[in-house]
């Protein structure tokens, strides 16, 4: 039996509108996979970028808590070289002059250290800066 040309005018429309449906969702799906694909590569290259930045971060940490023990060294080995020799004082005026050269040394000795931390802070700084800009520059 022949259709009439309504019926065989509302199927093709029909096949036509889920084709194009179809063709929609598949463009969606391949729009929100590209987005995916960008995202995740953005996502890497952040992750990427914050490791190096913290590989930076520890080894600068590492090399002022290096120095720091060895200043600390440094201060406690003048302390006790400055007991040793108060213990021996025979004269006031001795003391006086040894006091003197023990505060004298430690004076210089905290300015010196603070410098270079301020140094090795800075150079830390520097350093997280760069890797960071390296990175943005390399993910764009």
């Amino acid at each position: 039996m022949a259709k009439n040309p309504t019926t065989r005018f509302a199927e093709q429309t029909t096949e036509g509108t889920m084709q194009t449906a179809t063709n929609g969702i598949d463009l969606i799906r391949m729009v929100a996979e590209q987005s995916l694909h960008l995202s995740k590569a953005a996502f890497e290259g952040y992750l990427t970028t914050a490791r190096k930045t913290v590989e930076s971060i520890n080894h600068q940490a590492s090399e002022i808590h290096q120095r720091s023990f060895s200043l600390a060294t440094e201060a406690l080995s003048d302390t006790l070289d400055f007991a040793s020799r108060a213990v021996r004082i025979k004269e006031p005026q001795e003391a006086l002059q040894l006091q003197g050269e023990f505060l004298s040394r430690q004076t210089q000795a905290l300015a010196d250290q603070t410098r270079e931390f301020g140094q090795l802070l800075m150079q830390a700084t520097n350093a997280a800066s760069r890797t960071t800009a390296e990175m943005r520059r390399a993910a764009e």
